[in-house]
């Protein structure tokens, strides 16, 4: 298994979780995605998928801590 693959995959799990967040649980999701994200980062050397990763799992968190504060459920 080739690191760059690992890697790709690890974004691609930490952009579903940036998703995931903004449906439910986003203060608990986002971190765990940062941490795929992390490290996917250090294995491969390729931007090609983490900064857009990196994007959607931003983005999922923001979108996922306003719309629960907006609709009165738990943020954690």
């Amino acid at each position: 298994m080739n690191r760059d693959t690992v890697g790709s995959a690890l974004a691609l799990v930490a952009a579903a979780l940036g998703i995931a967040a903004i449906a439910t649980r986003p203060f608990l999701l986002a971190p765990i995605g940062l941490l795929f994200l992390l490290v996917a980062a250090k294995l491969t050397g390729d931007r090609r998928f983490v900064a857009p990763a990196a994007g959607m799992l931003a983005l999922g968190a923001l979108a996922g801590a306003a719309v629960a504060a907006g609709f009165t459920q738990p943020l954690y």
